[in-house]
């Protein structure tokens, strides 16, 4: 059972049953009458992220798969200059986020070296994928130029150590659960964007080579 202590949802894994694996999340809320299921994980995982909100920097929407679901969560991040360079990783394999903070400084130019750092997945959900990589990238990225991204963009995609983009699995079910919830933009790497862009989704697909053209497109031209 996964969660934060003093949150109210609770992540249920099931690996296998006896049919052989199954890697499948169950999401539940403590509720006075017990855990109750949680229909839709992107409401919980997005709770104060709501296009009506206020827009806040440091702010990004990952589209993870976890089993056979594809959700949305909020991926927050800190950069605070002037203070001791520390790095606080909260839901996130912290070699994984040295990686993508290596990756902003050398490959996309972020002096983040005088910066300490602090990333947080919300409610408790833990990052196993790489998928999430370009929202933290984005969420890094917001802080540190303090420029909000837009509630209606969400990120997919893998970053590799020359600042590069990856595709992911099952890149179609992740932008279609974009899609259903109501966002406009999804920004995806460059080799996936002829493909996804032929589902006839009612969202615009922008597809980047890499975290410098990724900047540009978020960063500058809004």
């Amino acid at each position: 059972m996964e969660g934060e202590r003093y949150s109210s949802y609770r992540l249920l894994r099931s690996v296998k049953n006896r049919f052989g694996s199954t890697d499948e999340l169950g999401v539940f809320e403590m509720s006075e009458s017990g855990l109750q299921v949680v229909s839709n994980p992107s409401e919980m995982f997005l709770s104060e992220h709501n296009f009506d909100s206020e827009i806040l920097a440091g702010l990004a929407v990952a589209v993870i798969v976890d089993g056979s679901r594809a959700f949305l969560v909020e991926i927050q991040a800190l950069c605070v200059s002037g203070s001791s360079v520390t790095r606080h990783v909260n839901g996130l394999q912290e070699n994984r986020a040295g990686m993508i903070i290596s990756v902003l400084m050398k490959q996309a130019g972020l002096k983040l070296q005088d910066n300490a750092i602090f990333i947080n997945v919300v409610s408790g959900f833990k990052l196993t994928e790489t998928a999430g990589d370009l929202a933290v990238a984005a969420a890094i990225c917001s802080s540190f130029m303090e420029f909000p991204i837009p509630h209606d963009i969400a990120f997919i995609g893998e970053i590799g150590l020359g600042g590069e983009l990856r595709s992911v699995p099952r890149m179609d079910k992740r932008v279609i659960a974009v899609a259903k919830l109501g966002y406009k933009k999804c920004i995806i790497p460059k080799a996936a964007e002829k493909l996804l862009s032929a589902l006839d989704l009612d969202i615009l697909i922008l597809g980047c080579r890499n975290l410098k053209e990724v900047i540009n497109v978020v960063f500058q031209a809004n």
